[in-house]
């Protein structure tokens, strides 16, 4: 397998495509991009970039800001090599990227963008927020250790500051009471020690040791013999604390580790999909598109150079159909001869490294097993001339290598020597290499080859168009017409001598007369069938405007509906929050009455999940799907979500259902089928094992840390909501107001809760903190 990529300028596109880019990683993979010929692959990923490109048009580019090339970080994880601060905040910045990718994919769903391409990307990318949870409890946004990261380095630190506030006093004393021995009046830090500067000369009636000199010698910093003990004793407390923070450091790199292989997965998931959206962008850009793979038939519609700037390109068709395997173009210099050849090498490479290609839709082509090409034009970017013994050299190299299936590009073919020599080698050239099962695009000027190219079914003559009236070239392809020489015309038209234009014309053989005749007879031909197929490209182009002005007003259509949904969303949430208000309130005086033992708990359970059924939210309003349920079926009860078993059914289309420990009647409407019965239902079990029979009214969270108190109180708050329980009490005592902090952020966030506040005198005080739930 060989492809031309340096003559062909397929590095230039990948340049271009990379610069779409957003992450290193994603670059890198851009510039992995290479030619396969792997139809299943091709495929794969021209639908990718088919697939981002549609959600480029029709919604927005992927967010990809925060990630950094973590491989090295994680790699040193997995090792137990203990990160720095900063390099944690580095792996927050994933998982921040990885949720906002998520969300922007659930986004992509709702938006009804049909297509599944991506889709195993996104379902593979996976969330890990409780890892976020457990770095942004040990390290600050600054990249710190916070303070807050243990007991024991809360309170060596507190010691420190402590320490550090008496020094400054003393030394605040000595700066007022030595006045005439300092250099400056102010405490600074030498060597991790508070000192202040002497005069050099003061220095032996300074009582003190001196810790350090400044740069010009003239000032002497000491510490005074007073502060020299506390000073030690911040020394041994900045050691405790630097193996706390290696310890709290060393804990946390574990913890990363254990995700090891989620936050890789992502980091290479997310590096993929920005390098696939990279190559999308480009094609938004360059109005490209993916040709269908055919097994024999080649027609790059409007097919036009990525590297010539876009207003300037021209557009051109080429066509190979399922019997031809040669296109011989011929034409002046500068006509445009070398761009076509290079545009089918291009596009060719790039279809095959799975990049979309400017082309019209409906385009079609082929996989080649090697692409060769032989081009030394003067037109090149490159400017490189070529020789007929270089042309030569490339030449034999490509028919030494060449395989069936292969691409043939050769640029002024038999160019360099005598004109008869040259085109009579090139016809043996075009006859060795067309009878083994290879395509060819050549060059030529050789009127020979004209001729040669008529007696075979399998070879297409082609020219660039020339316009006799601006004495340009228009730099069009014309595919069965063979071009002619202008070289008369032009001269006439410049004025020459008519009687030299007349000799000239004489001195014409004969043959090759008749072959111009022939040729002014196709070229009449096909520039009527060229206007009659920009006749039929104008219709395609303004059905194209139309389903394009279609589509502008399918998305406004959307957008209406969504803003019409969104303003009802807020009339309907302002209703039912004044509803809920109003309801809570009579929650309220009804606990009053139970006090008073007026009211059952019960009634008062009923009474809250009918508020608490008052929802803006879409999901709890939710209505179970129809279902044909049976005895032992797991289901969701959605006025819980909580799983239960069926157990019996019940007149009026109720059911008798286990939910844990608890076992109640509900109607059919409310219940949603997740699996059906098995012998040994693992997930009933789990349920059954963490559903407590009953629920204690409080919860003491004393002697715990933080992540335990968090993941009880979680679970506690369940229970209650399960249990129906109107309130509750939590106990976290004093201390340092972690434990309360923690209850309090908590409740404030949890919809489920209603009100909270801290317990009274006989409910221990600010020691507790007493829940009302909805």
């Amino acid at each position: 397998m060989y492809f031309d990529n340096s003559l062909l300028e397929f590095n230039k596109v990948k340049t271009m495509v990379s610069n779409y880019a957003q992450t290193s990683l994603g670059k890198f993979l851009v510039d992995e991009i290479s030619p396969s010929n792997n139809v299943l692959e091709i495929n794969r990923k021209l639908s990718e970039a088919a697939h981002a490109l549609k959600i480029i048009d029709l919604y927005k580019e992927p967010p990809f800001g925060g990630i950094r090339d973590l491989s090295e970080t994680l790699k040193r994880a997995q090792i137990y090599s203990v990160l720095k601060p900063f390099e944690f905040l580095d792996i927050i910045g994933l998982i921040e990227a990885t949720n906002n990718m998520l969300r922007f994919y659930k986004q992509v769903k709702e938006n009804e963008i049909e297509d599944i391409a991506l889709d195993i990307y996104f379902e593979n990318i996976e969330s890990v927020p409780k890892l976020k949870m457990e770095i942004q409890y040990i390290i600050t946004d600054n990249a710190e250790v916070s303070d807050s990261a243990s007991p024991t380095l809360r309170k060596i630190r507190n010691s420190i500051r402590s320490k550090q506030t008496k020094i400054t006093e003393k030394l605040n004393l000595i700066l007022n009471r030595d006045n005439s021995k300092l250099a400056e009046s102010l405490v600074t830090i030498r060597n991790n020690r508070f000192v202040v500067p002497i005069k050099l000369s003061e220095k032996n009636n300074f009582k003190g040791a001196i810790i350090d000199y400044s740069s010009s010698g003239e000032t002497v910093y000491m510490e005074p013999t007073s502060v020299n003990t506390i000073n030690n004793e911040i020394s041994l407390l900045k050691l405790d604390e630097q193996k706390e923070v290696e310890r709290l450091l060393r804990e946390l790199t574990i913890k990363v580790a254990e995700y090891y292989y989620p936050l890789t997965n992502n980091l290479k998931l997310l590096s993929e999909l920005d390098a696939i959206f990279a190559t999308a962008k480009f094609a938004l850009i360059y109005e490209c598109s993916a040709p269908a793979i055919t097994d024999s038939e080649i027609n790059l519609i409007k097919s036009r150079h990525p590297l010539i700037k876009q207003e300037e390109v021209i557009a051109n068709t080429i066509t190979f159909n399922s019997d031809e395997k040669i296109i011989i173009i011929t034409g002046p210099n500068t006509g445009g001869k070398t761009v076509a050849l290079k545009t089918m090498g291009l596009l060719s490479i790039m279809v095959q490294s799975g990049l979309l290609i400017p082309v019209d839709k409906g385009s079609k082509t082929i996989i080649f097993e090697n692409i060769f090409a032989d081009i030394g034009d003067e037109q090149s970017i490159e400017q490189s001339l070529s020789t007929f013994s270089s042309h030569m050299t490339r030449i034999i190299r490509i028919i030494d290598n060449l395989t069936v299936g292969s691409l043939i590009l050769l640029d002024e073919l038999g160019s360099g020597t005598d004109p008869k020599e040259g085109a009579s080698l090139a016809i043996s050239i075009l006859d060795y290499i067309r009878i083994r099962g290879v395509h060819v695009i050549a060059t030529t000027h050789y009127p020979e080859l004209k001729a040669y190219a008529y007696n075979k079914n399998e070879i297409v003559n082609a020219s660039v168009e020339f316009d006799v009236n601006t004495l340009s070239p228009t730099y069009r392809l014309l595919l069965g017409t063979p071009g002619k020489s202008n070289a008369l015309l032009i001269s006439e038209r410049l004025g020459l001598n008519e009687s030299i234009i007349n000799s000239a014309k004489e001195n014409v053989l004969t043959s090759q007369t008749e072959i111009t005749d022939l040729i002014n007879k196709l070229e009449k031909r096909g520039n009527t069938l060229e206007q009659k197929i920009r006749e039929y490209e104008n219709q395609i182009k303004d059905n194209n405007e139309l389903v394009n002005r279609n589509e502008i007003l399918r998305k406004e259509l959307i957008e209406e509906k969504r803003g019409l949904k969104r303003k009802v969303a807020v009339e309907e949430s302002q209703i039912i929050k004044d509803t809920k208000e109003e309801a809570l309130n009579l929650i309220k005086e009804i606990e009053l009455l139970k006090k008073q033992d007026l009211i059952k708990d019960h009634e008062i359970a009923e009474i809250k999940y009918k508020v608490k059924s008052l929802s803006t939210s879409k999901a709890e309003s939710k209505t179970a799907e129809k279902h044909d349920f049976l005895v032992g079926d797991i289901v969701n009860i959605l006025k819980f979500n909580r799983a239960g078993e069926l157990l019996k059914k019940q007149k009026k289309n109720q059911w008798l259902v286990k939910m844990g420990a608890l076992t109640s009647l509900f109607p059919e409407d409310q219940l949603e089928f997740i699996s059906h019965a098995k012998k040994s239902n693992n997930r009933v079990n789990k349920i059954k094992s963490n559903i407590k029979k009953t629920v204690k009214s409080e919860l003491d969270l004393r002697g715990m840390r933080y992540e335990e108190a968090k993941i009880a109180l979680d679970k506690y708050i369940d229970d209650c909501l399960i249990s129906n329980m109107p309130f509750a009490t939590i106990i976290h005592g004093y201390g340092t107001l972690t434990l309360r902090k923690l209850v309090k952020t908590y409740l404030d966030k949890n919809s489920s809760v209603s009100n909270h506040r801290d317990g009274e005198g006989g409910e221990g005080g600010t020691g507790a903190t007493v829940v009302y739930f909805k």
